[in-house]
């Protein structure tokens, strides 16, 4: 795990654009037997994760929303430094659909890892992952938490930098009545404002933000406006 920090800091220092950075991620993971890499940002109302696992995999991450089920995931919030994983180790204390989850991952050479979870600015999670298609992914001596948290918390500010494109992104929509309803928000109406100028019940306006909200794990119009307005949607 040593090598590979170092290693990380170089191409922290090295990778002068998107595509560099993503290669020499790649080629890291393949010079120590792994099978991918992949990094997600989490954060309310916005995720993505730039990645070379198999695209088709990483669409069904998205779109089944396996982040709320995936237990590296999990043991990552709970722990947030640097652990080694297993599905084969865990089966015995997972559930069915977690279960079904390493059976599904392992189809695409994801049996066990490394990962390094960081916090990140406003309430984020950054979490730099190298996977194996082994059943157990051994390391040659204990991970150096705090050097591999500050390796990943280069990697994230260098990523942010370049604005590198995610290679996945997790879908963001609204309905009209919700865009037309934010939109007044958006404008510095109050929700009992935006009843009025829509000519419907306060309650279905509150109700209908509340829904939006709710879906992608916001708690007030604040966050729910800029999150639209980062995706272009209002």
């Amino acid at each position: 795990m040593a090598r590979w920090v170092e290693k990380l800091l170089d191409i922290n220092a090295i990778a002068r654009d998107q595509k560099t950075l993503k290669s020499a991620l790649a080629e890291l993971a393949d010079r120590f037997d792994c099978s991918g890499y992949a990094f997600v940002n989490l954060q309310p109302g916005q995720a993505y994760g730039i990645s070379n696992y198999h695209p088709e995999w990483q669409a069904r991450y998205r779109d089944k929303g396996f982040q709320l089920l995936d237990p590296v995931m999990t043991q990552a919030r709970r722990l947030m430094r640097a652990f080694s994983w297993s599905g084969d180790a865990l089966r015995s204390s997972l559930s069915a659909k977690e279960r079904g989850f390493f059976s599904d991952a392992s189809d695409y050479d994801i049996r066990s890892g490394v990962s390094i979870p960081i916090a990140a600015p406003n309430g984020a999670i950054s979490m730099l992952t190298f996977a194996s298609s082994k059943p157990k992914l051994v390391m040659e001596r204990d991970i150096n938490a705090i050097a591999a948290a500050s390796a990943v918390g280069q990697l994230h500010a260098h990523i942010e930098h370049l604005r590198v494109r995610p290679t996945i992104e997790e879908q963001v929509y609204l309905t009209p009545k919700e865009a037309t309803y934010l939109r007044w928000i958006e404008l510095g109406k109050t929700v009992d404002e935006t009843a009025d100028l829509e000519q419907v019940k306060y309650s279905t306006v509150r109700i209908t933000l509340d829904g939006a909200k709710e879906r992608y794990n916001l708690t007030n119009n604040t966050q729910l406006v800029g999150l639209a307005i980062r995706r272009g949607l209002i």
